[in-house]
């Protein structure tokens, strides 16, 4: 007869099944715990928890405190440091989320109340119009495009550099998405370029890129440009780094934002960075008519994207505007 043992609630069952739902409930646990995680978020998460560290050996509490008044005093420090809110909250969940990692019981009522201290200090801020951090990346146009394109000299890596611009903007590239490009990631067809962003924030994505209409924002030009100077390895990287002009290895996504800023700089642009392709592309895409899920498919947004509706926002209160038509 088989051996049974307890399982469950004082439930007997043979041993060998106890075995496998005991086995099943690790995977189960496992699940549970299962939050993959890109390493961009990795290193946010690890840069507020060493805030957080500061802040609580400065004003003398726990290191594991999760309690409202802990996250209340850490907006309150942050505050009186100049950190703009929105990086306060994102310090201030970031630190939840390590917390709770490291087996702490955060009261649910710590973030819900910092959240509304961070929202005071916003409208204090707007009220006093003291204005904290560099604030949202302008939208690059067109026009600006061109201009920073036309601007790179032809060597090698100006060529690297106008092929970043405009297949950056033309997929509403993240600055990830573009240095973990590979060569062959990126397919010359008759109607353009297709690119094959393998990962990203939400997944594998394709865009295709159209050819372009003026020489400097065409993007499969400037990618046959780049890929026959650099002589590209199908399966190497599809952007390189310099160090004095010598190409080195891949590029990162920080390279991505310098060489776009850098161009930006050189025709006299400010506070534009990678990021400014990105909302390029959703604005752009908007002017000419396009519809929200081609431009949501096109730059990889969510469906309910917030960011993006704010991009669209921004034409469409031009294009159906409540003081239009009415006189004044």
């Amino acid at each position: 007869m088989t051996e049974l043992e307890l399982y469950g609630g004082g439930e007997l069952v043979p041993s060998e099944d106890a075995a496998r739902w005991a086995r099943l409930a690790e995977l189960d646990q496992a699940a549970d715990e299962f939050e993959p995680r890109s390493e961009n978020t990795l290193r946010s998460y690890a840069s507020d928890w060493t805030v957080w560290e500061r802040y609580v050996a400065e004003v003398g509490i726990p290191l594991e405190a999760g309690t409202p008044g802990a996250f209340l005093g850490f907006v309150i420090w942050r505050g009186k440091g100049g950190a703009a809110p929105a990086t306060i909250q994102r310090n201030m969940y970031g630190a939840a989320v390590c917390l709770r990692e490291r087996g702490v019981a955060v009261h649910p009522d710590g973030p819900k109340k910092a959240k509304k201290a961070i929202d005071v200090l916003a409208r204090m801020l707007a009220e006093e119009g003291e204005q904290r951090g560099r604030g949202k990346a302008p939208a690059l146009t067109m026009m600006q495009l061109r201009m920073m394109s036309k601007a790179l000299p032809d060597t090698l890596k100006g060529l690297r550099d106008r092929a970043i611009l405009t297949v950056g903007f033309g997929m509403a590239a993240r600055r990830s998405e573009l240095a973990n490009l590979l060569a062959r990631d990126v397919v010359v067809t008759e109607k353009g370029l297709l690119v094959h962003s393998r990962y990203g924030k939400t997944g594998a994505r394709s865009p295709a890129i159209k050819k372009g209409e003026n020489e400097w924002t065409c993007a499969q030009r400037a990618w046959l440009a780049w890929a026959a100077a650099a002589d590209l390895d199908p399966d190497g990287p599809g952007f390189m780094r310099f160090n004095r002009h010598k190409m080195m290895g891949p590029i990162s996504g920080q390279g991505i934002g310098i060489a776009v800023a850098d161009a930006a700089e050189a025709v006299g642009l400010v506070g534009v960075t990678g990021h400014s392709m990105r909302a390029g592309l959703a604005t752009a895409a908007r002017e000419a008519g396009h519809d929200y899920k081609t431009i949501a498919v096109q730059g990889g947004w969510a469906p309910n994207s917030a960011a993006l509706h704010e991009y669209l926002r921004i034409v469409d209160q031009w294009a159906d505007n409540a003081t239009a038509g009415i006189g004044m």
